[in-house]
């Protein structure tokens, strides 16, 4: 990781999920090495092509297409942009979480296997998006530790696809 830099609202959710990730080792590996190497940077003098949440980015897995999301605290913070949600308690949502456009990230998954993930471009929350995430307190508030986790649990594969599990 290159030139981490945090909010300290986003280190500060973080530091929130350090203690319920406990029970999964490379969640919690990843979710301290993060906190480490961080730089907490005021909202407004943090470069604007850093991914915090509530920012649209772009990105790419290994040589894959690019896909368009917009990290949040967690699932259930769909429907509020256009955007599919990236909960930071997923391991791709917590390694891109920080970045700035162009950086890329070796993501070591539960098989072992190393994913690389590019971030290309990241864009601050539309203006209606804000006013939602302000005025809903319920949005706004951090969830239990252990709903957290239980949420957004480390995929076998990786690929965010909650397949049988979703039946």
């Amino acid at each position: 990781m290159t030139n981490l830099q945090l909010t300290a609202k986003d280190h500060a959710f973080l530091e929130y999920l350090l203690h319920a990730a406990k029970d999964v080792p490379l969640y919690h590996q990843l979710l301290e090495r993060k906190l480490d190497m961080a730089v907490i940077v005021p909202a407004e003098s943090l470069d604007p092509d850093t991914a915090t949440i509530g920012s649209t980015i772009v990105f790419k897995v290994g040589g894959g297409s690019s896909e368009e999301r917009v990290l949040t605290r967690h699932e259930h913070m769909a429907g509020i942009t256009a955007a599919v949600p990236l909960p930071v308690t997923t391991a791709r949502g917590l390694a891109l979480l920080g970045l700035r456009a162009g950086d890329l990230f070796a993501l070591r998954t539960r098989g072992g296997v190393v994913e690389p993930l590019q971030l290309e471009s990241v864009r601050l929350p539309n203006a209606g998006a804000s006013r939602r995430l302000r005025s809903d307190a319920s949005l706004v508030a951090f969830p239990s530790p252990v709903e957290a986790i239980s949420r957004g649990s480390w995929p076998a594969d990786e690929d965010d696809d909650p397949g049988p599990r979703a039946a």
